[in-house]
Formats: C-alpha cells, structure tokens, sequence
C-alpha cells in the first residue's frame, strides 16, 4: 500500500488555445473532472498524502477530485517556474498570467512526515532562481527531492511522464523515448 502518492491529472479545459502546441490536449489525452473523480486508485495506505497538481483554471475541480479520492486538503506546494534563459516564466492566464504551478497537498489518516522545515515554494539555488521548464506540464527533479526529504514511501505517482528509481509509477507515457 502507497504511502505517498503524486498526482499531475491530465485536465480538461473548457477553451481550445491557438497553435499547434498551446494545451495538454495537444500533448496527451485528457480527462473531465468526472472522469478523474472515478479515477482508480491503485492501494493506498489508510495514513497517507497526495501530492496533486492543479492549475489556477480549475481549483474547485481540483479539489472536488481530492475529495473524490478520500483526501483532506491541508497546504500547498509551489513552484515559482523560469524560463530556460533564467527568466521569469510569462504563462497562460485569462485574468493574470501564471508563472507558477500549485500542488495541494492533502492528507487521509495521520500520516508520517519526515520533515518540518519544507517551504511552500520551490527554491533550486541560494541566490533564488526557481526551478527551469521543461516540456509540457513536466515537473522539476527538485520536486520528487522535497517529496522523498519531506514524507515517507512507498511512493506512487499518477498520470506519471516517466520511471523514477524506487517509485510506482503508472502512466500512458511511462517508458516512451524522452
């Protein structure tokens, strides 16, 4: 049984965005809040947290999938996203545009954590530079290290873009040439 899960859903928007590379869509199958409530689990442990990212579009969908799927939400996680030049990332946004990405992190039961000094934002280096992007909706290697630092496993990660060493991990894209 997973102690530790990490969830990045392939959300559904509801708008189609110009270009042949602008939204998940074009990138991976997407799935509807609905469809990602009945999303199957795989066994989870009854003391245990889920790490799921959400984008700013969809907050209550997020969160109605997190209760969905038996959790509680108690923080989040941020990571402040640069461009590979070091820049400030300028993202998509209707109302403002997002250079950030939330992970809530949510808890069933009362599970371990490891470490009480984790931040909520990502910080890759001591003069404050974030962690760069990668490609579509790819989460930075320093977020699996602040996970592995912060909760105990066994780890599972949804939806996953690729194998990590000691991990589960389940995905459409797992194993694919990078």
């Amino acid at each position: 049984m997973f102690k530790l899960v990490v969830a990045d859903p392939p959300w559904k928007f509801g708008d189609k965005l110009p270009g042949k590379t602008k939204g998940a869509e074009r990138h991976y199958p997407v799935m509807s809040r609905r469809e990602l409530m009945r999303f199957p689990l795989p066994p989870i442990a009854p003391d245990a947290v889920l790490l799921m990212w959400r984008v700013s579009a969809l907050m209550q969908d997020a969160l109605d999938v997190v209760d969905a799927w038996g959790f509680e939400p108690k923080t989040e996680l941020i990571w402040l996203k640069k461009t590979v030049n070091g820049n400030r990332w300028f993202g998509m946004g209707h109302t403002l545009r997002a250079e950030h990405e939330t992970c809530i992190v949510a808890t069933r039961g009362r599970p371990q954590v490891l470490s009480h000094s984790t931040r909520t934002t990502f910080v890759t280096d001591w003069t404050g530079l974030s962690a760069a992007v990668g490609r579509h909706s790819e989460k930075p290697e320093k977020f699996y290290d602040i996970v592995e630092q912060t909760f105990e496993g066994p780890y599972c990660e949804l939806f996953a873009r690729r194998q990590r060493p000691g991990w589960a991990c389940l995905g459409n894209e797992v194993g694919e040439a990078q």
